[in-house]
């Protein structure tokens, strides 16, 4: 499996950008664990990110590229709310049938 630090060439890769999955995307960063079909794991402080989908593993060398990318989520994903957590609430709540 290639490994990229490239953000938009593996988020282009994925095959659904769902705000449920990029939520799971983003939690298994922030928690360094699994989530949904993502797995993030930490190894000599770079962490790697990898998915069902993607044919790449993501690697996030330093804290810096970590928050960088976290960010971009937010700014890709958070919707009129800025960031990822806000955003799938959100729809969570929309989708939701009482």
């Amino acid at each position: 499996m290639a490994t990229t630090t490239d953000f938009q060439e593996w988020l282009d890769n994925l095959d659904d950008n769902d705000i449920e999955d990029i939520y799971c995307l983003y939690e298994s960063i922030v928690g360094v664990t699994e989530m949904g079909g993502f797995k993030c794991s930490q190894k000599n402080g770079m962490l790697f990110i990898q998915s069902g989908d993607n044919d790449q593993t993501l690697m996030l060398a330093s804290g810096k590229a970590v928050k960088a990318f976290l960010d971009k989520l937010d700014n890709d994903y958070g919707g009129d709310f800025g960031w990822v957590g806000g955003h799938y609430d959100f729809v969570r709540a929309m989708r939701k049938d009482d």
